[in-house]
């Protein structure tokens, strides 16, 4: 007998607590079982039962392990009448048991991937950015995160279709994201006055792609609008609205009224006197010679890139050393304008390459979209739905919105 005290030996090797867990083997069969159930075919279960069992199942799944809840996500990629609780509730889980269904399950509709959105993290925007046939509902609200990786992916899917105003909200993005226009000249969503907006901030290439797709002439519109124009003189364009938009389309890009009373002659003596030094009221005399507002040569003149200045000095049919000369005036830096390594050299490259009736056209968009409202427009808000009432007013917010 041991003495007092003492454990007795046949006890010493007794376990205070189980060394294993205990795993409920029914518990485990019946979830395995019934995400079997739910993703069989239509015509193998009618649909009332796959719900009663996808019910029972949001239930188990809640304290189910991860490899379980995978297995359910994976069995229902397929099922286009999957349970919609059942289907959103694995949407939301972490993005290992979510992207299958994010990514290809065919049974969500777009309030189904919008309440995913608006649920979920950056990781599960992602997949569903990578989704095919992706609607404007849902681009608009992948856009509204404002996650650029995200807006990224959306635009290089090919599948995917953008609105209008999600386009907005990408060309507004992009200022502050220098690798999202790429992604966006080349969509077919992208309208031409978003991307001579966008062109402000895009870089070198980017800019040549969007002056080579949207860079057209206006010969039938000029051919077509012959008889309006007559029409419009003989009124002695007293109507402001017909004149500015026949402004838009007119041959001629140079003020001759301007000319014939400027004390410089022309606007090749103008930008012959600016190399004596540009102020306001000689900037202000180039841009009413050359036929635009002196908003819109402000921008163009200090363009860092200087690639609008090549735009301009083509509209006006100014030649290369008028270019190199205004360039001078500006006290830009020199560069070698045989090569595109510099902002000389690319300014020349767009100059060189670009048609007159074609950089007429950039130059004719930016003038009438980008001066719009232009004092008042910085105290408005990009969102303002306000901005909405006029494509110029919509224009110069992004444009003029330093913020958007």
């Amino acid at each position: 007998m041991p003495p007092a005290n003492q454990v007795r030996p046949d006890l010493e090797a007794a376990p205070l607590e189980l060394s294993e867990p205990h795993v409920p083997a029914a518990r485990m069969a019946l979830v395995a079982r019934l995400c079997e159930i739910v993703s069989w075919p239509e015509s193998r279960i009618q649909a009332y039962e796959r719900q009663l069992a996808a019910d029972v199942l949001v239930g188990l799944l809640r304290t189910s392990n991860i490899e379980l809840r995978r297995r359910c996500a994976h069995g229902l990629v397929r099922v286009a009448d999957a349970p919609k609780g059942l289907l959103r509730y694995l949407a939301r889980d972490e993005i290992s048991v979510a992207a299958p269904l994010l990514e290809g399950g065919v049974g969500f509709d777009d309030s189904d991937l919008v309440a995913s959105v608006r649920a979920g993290v950056a990781a599960h925007w992602q997949a569903i950015a990578r989704r095919r046939n992706l609607s404007e509902t849902v681009t608009d609200a992948l856009f509204a995160t404002g996650d650029t990786t995200v807006i990224e992916l959306v635009l290089r899917n090919q599948f995917a279709k953008l609105s209008t105003q999600g386009v907005d909200q990408v060309v507004a993005r992009s200022r502050q994201a220098p690798n999202l226009p790429k992604h966006l000249v080349g969509r077919l969503e992208l309208r031409p006055t978003q991307a001579l907006v966008l062109f402000w901030w895009a870089r070198f290439e980017e800019r040549v792609q969007i002056l080579r797709r949207f860079a057209i002439d206006r010969n039938v519109l000029i051919q077509e609008l012959g008889d309006v124009f007559r029409i419009a003189a003989a009124e002695g364009w007293a109507d402001a609205d017909t004149r500015k938009t026949l402004q838009v389309v007119e041959r001629r890009q140079r003020n001759r009224a301007a000319a014939a009373q400027s004390p410089y002659g022309s606007l090749e003596g103008a930008l012959a006197a600016a190399e004596r030094g540009l102020d306001r009221a000689l900037l202000y005399e180039i841009a009413h010679l050359a036929g635009i507002k002196p908003t819109t040569a402000q921008q163009i003149l200090s363009d860092p890139g200087g690639e609008a200045i090549g735009v301009l000095c083509k509209a006006t049919g100014l030649k290369r050393p008028n270019l190199i000369s205004l360039w001078r005036s500006l006290r830009r830096p020199w560069g070698d304008t045989e090569t595109t390594d510099n902002p000389l050299g690319r300014t020349v490259y767009v100059f060189d390459t670009l048609a007159t009736a074609k950089a007429q056209t950039v130059l004719r968009y930016w003038n009438w979209s980008f001066t719009a409202d232009a004092a008042n427009v910085e105290r408005m808000s990009f969102d303002d739905n306000a901005l909405e009432l006029t494509l110029a007013r919509r224009n110069a917010a992004l444009l003029f919105n330093r913020n958007g």
